[in-house]
Formats: structure tokens, C-alpha cells, sequence
């Protein structure tokens, strides 16, 4: 309001006169604007946010269910030009799957020269974008038709090798299982794996120049290779392992359980750790295996107080990454939160069940591995970046929903059994 009586004021008072007085302007002071007293501000209602805990659907998950050898779908409906740029990342691909079946679509005058590569099984022609001129700026319901009506046979994964977005809906008119593209920003798509659409938003940024075309395709190929290599079994990390702690003979091998975190506002409660670890305890002649910081050294205790101490074993204070390293590699299982125990057994392929909070981006930081299931309470509000517990306005609801009866149905998802039925 004082903003606007200044500014009514300075319209009201005119220039002084030239050659008068500036003193005595010609016309009077305009009236005194009354001042309107400010209005309370009004609290904005703070929404509460929706829990529905569960298993996380990773993408990675479902690339893993595909199996060693999945069959590959390439789509690459450019022009000539356009497909030889592609040649080199065809290729990484054939090297990344080499026990794959390599089935290529692309323009029916491009056939016969991609058969002659000799990079692929089968070749599929499929007119769509002209010898000549530009593509449709969309794509068109007559042309998901005709994709549908080539009666391809279905593919587990389909990688989309043009850079523009423009014929990525043609993906969901066929037959696969896995969608690999470049996706437009701003522009929604049904892909499992994508890469942003590099050139026209680096131009548009302005801020940086896009890679060359040939040096893309290669990115989002590798993309795919390296997704592929991390749930394999047989592509284990490079992580040293320590001396392996003496630890009594447990007839039925032991299960990790990590409960500790850098912050805390991604433990889970302590009294759901002590449960979970009585339900374990009650398959066959399973041992238990606690691990930690030395900080971490007093919940460690709080948890396996009371149970029997011939099948509890607490090692939180007493090892260093690579001992935490071996203690994990030699676990049936591990059970852990967003910390390097779920990271390093994920990376060393053994059974691992994460429990994450809404700290994070899960897309981003979920661990990943041959044997990975992530326990998430899909809290509206994660990720919430937030450093400090006392911050959650929400009762730390991302880990307080997660339950030990999630917990066991996460392990039950890795393929290991309980009520009764020993862990396999």
C-alpha cells in the first residue's frame, strides 16, 4: 500500500515551474491517501502426505526379470546418413548381448544395406519416414496401426535410435517387454530407460554444446549395457574383501542386518528391527549377523539384547569396509537402509533388501544388483532433501509405515522363504 501512495503522490506533484520559485509549486499537494491497514496473513494449510508402503517397481528389477540373454528389438526408421552414424553404437550393443537375438526395424530402402553389416539376425523394413524430406512432427494413429500390423514377434528389450522424440510413441504399438530411448524434456513417454534428448535442449539452453550424434547414440547403448551388466550374476564389483571374522557355525548360515545410517532420518525404528529379528530367529537354525559403526555400536546392542547370544552375533565397531565387505559377501541375505551395506551387497550379488526412505531420489540412489528388492513407503513427499529428522513435519513417515511384515514380504520377493521353510 505504500508503494502505491508513493507513486499516486508523485503523479499528483507536478515539475516545478521554470524560472519560479521550485519551492512553490503552481498547483496544491494532492490529498493524503488514507493507509489501509494490513490484512493478517493467513497460515497455508500444510498438506499431509499419502503412504502406500511397498515394493519399489525398479526398472532395473524388471530388466533383470528379462534373463541373461534377452532378444533386442533396434529401431532405427532415420535415413541413410542417419543409420551409419548409429553403426558404432549397433555394435556395442552385439558386443554387450552377444548370446542375444539382434532384430533391427528400420526404412525399407535401408534394408539390404543393414543386412550386409552383418550385425543382425533379422531385418525388418517399415516405411515411415520419407526417402527424402522431414518426418511428421508427431506420430500418426494410421502409422501405430501399421507397426502393429507387421506382426513382429514379440522382443524383451527395444532400443529407439533416433535422437529426437518424434517417433518414440511408435514403442508402445509393438510387441516388447523393455523401452530404451532419448526422451524430449517436458515430454512424457512410456520408456523403462531413457536418457534425456540432448540436442535440442543444449541449444536451447545455451549453456553447452550437444554431443555429436554417433557419440549419443553410443551414450544411451551403453546406458542400456551397463544397466544390463549390473543385475547380471556374473558381473560382480570390484570390492575387496577383508579377513572374515570368527563367527560360530550357523547350521543354516546367517542374515546381515545393518541398522545404521549416516542421518537419521533414514533409520527405521529400532523396536522394527528387534521384531524383524525375532521372526528370523524363528526360521530353523538361522543366525543373525549385526553390523555398524562404532557409533552405531549401541543400537546394535539395543536390538540383539535378549536373544539368544549362540545365534546373534554384534560386530557393529569392529570391522572396517572390507571386513564389512567379506561378512556380507558370506550372508544367505542382508537387510539394511539407503547405506553402503545395501550398496556393497547389492554390488556383490547376494540377496539384498533395502529399506528407503524419502529422503532421496530412489530412481537415483536405490541400490542395484542381481538380487535387489527395495522397501519404500512411496511418500508424496520424498524426495524431501531434508538433512535433519527434527525437520519432517510428517512423523518420519516414509520409515515408520514400513513395517517388520513388509520387511519379511521383501525377503519372501528375493526368493527367500520363512514361516517355517529355511531360507534357499
Amino acid at each position: 500500500m505504500a508503494r502505491l501512495r508513493d507513486l499516486l503522490t508523485a503523479m499528483w506533484r507536478p515539475s516545478a515551474p521554470t524560472g519560479g520559485d521550485a519551492a512553490s509549486p503552481s498547483v496544491p499537494e494532492p490529498p493524503a491517501l488514507p493507509t489501509a491497514e494490513a490484512e493478517p496473513a493467513q497460515p497455508v494449510p500444510e498438506l499431509s502426505p499419502s503412504f502406500a508402503p511397498g515394493l519399489w517397481d525398479s526398472p532395473l528389477s524388471r530388466l533383470a526379470a528379462l534373463g541373461p540373454a534377452p532378444s533386442l528389438l533396434v529401431v532405427k526408421l532415420d535415413h541413410a546418413g542417419d543409420f551409419v552414424t548409429a553403426l558404432p553404437a549397433i555394435r556395442r550393443l552385439r558386443e554387450a548381448f552377444p548370446a542375444s537375438r539382434l532384430t533391427l526395424l528400420c526404412a525399407p530402402f535401408m534394408r539390404d544395406f543393414a543386412a550386409a553389416t552383418g550385425l543382425f539376425d533379422a531385418v525388418h523394413g517399415f516405411d515411415y519416414y520419407p526417402a527424402r524430406g522431414h518426418p511428421p512432427a508427431s506420430v500418426p494413429d494410421a502409422a501405430l496401426v501399421a507397426v502393429a500390423a507387421l506382426d513382429l514377434s514379440p522382443t524383451d528389450i527395444a532400443i529407439d535410435l533416433r535422437h529426437a522424440d518424434d517417433s518414440r510413441a511408435l514403442l508402445a504399438a509393438l510387441p516388447v517387454r523393455f523401452r530404451v530411448g532419448f526422451a524430449g524434456l517436458g515430454t512424457r513417454h512410456d520408456l523403462d530407460l531413457a536418457l534425456p534428448e540432448m540436442e535440442a535442449s543444449a541449444r536451447a539452453s545455451g549453456l553447452l554444446a550437444p554431443l555429436p550424434a554417433g557419440v549419443r547414440l553410443c551414450a544411451l547403448t551403453e546406458v542400456l549395457a551397463s544397466a544390463f551388466r549390473a543385475v547380471q550374476a556374473d558381473h560382480v564389483a570390484p570390492i575387496p574383501l577383508g579377513a572374515l571374522p570368527v563367527l560360530p557355525d550357523f547350521p543354516e548360515g546367517y542374515v546381515v542386518l545393518a541398522p545404521g545410517a549416516r542421518l537419521a532420518i533414514k533409520l527405521w525404528p529400532m523396536e522394527n528391527w528387534r521384531a524383524l529379528a525375532e521372526r528370523l530367529l524363528g526360521v530353523g537354525a538361522l543366525g543373525l549377523v549385526l553390523t555398524g559403526t562404532a557409533e552405531e555400536e549401541p543400537l546394535c546392542a539395543a536390538i540383539a539384547a535378549g536373544l539368544p547370544a549362540d545365534r546373534v552375533v554384534n560386530l557393529a565397531g569392529r570391522q572396517d569396509l572390507a571386513g564389512l565387505a567379506a561378512v556380507i559377501d558370506g550372508a544367505r541375505a542382508v537387510v539394511a537402509l539407503d547405506s553402503a551395506p545395501a550398496h556393497m551387497a547389492a554390488a556383490l550379488g547376494r540377496p539384498t533388501l533395502c529399506l528407503f526412505s524419502g529422503l532421496a531420489d530412489i530412481e537415483s540412489w536405490a541400490p542395484a544388483g542381481p538380487r535387489v528388492a527395495v522397501l519404500s513407503a512411496h511418500a508424496s513427499c520424498a524426495p524431501c532433501l531434508l538433512s535433519d529428522l527434527a525437520d519432517c513435519a510428517h512423523g518420519h513417515g516414509c520409515m515408520t509405515q514400513l513395517t517388520p511384515g513388509h520387511a519379511l514380504e521383501g525377503l519372501a520377493a528375493l526368493g527367500l522363504e520363512f514361516a517355517g521353510v529355511p531360507l534357499h
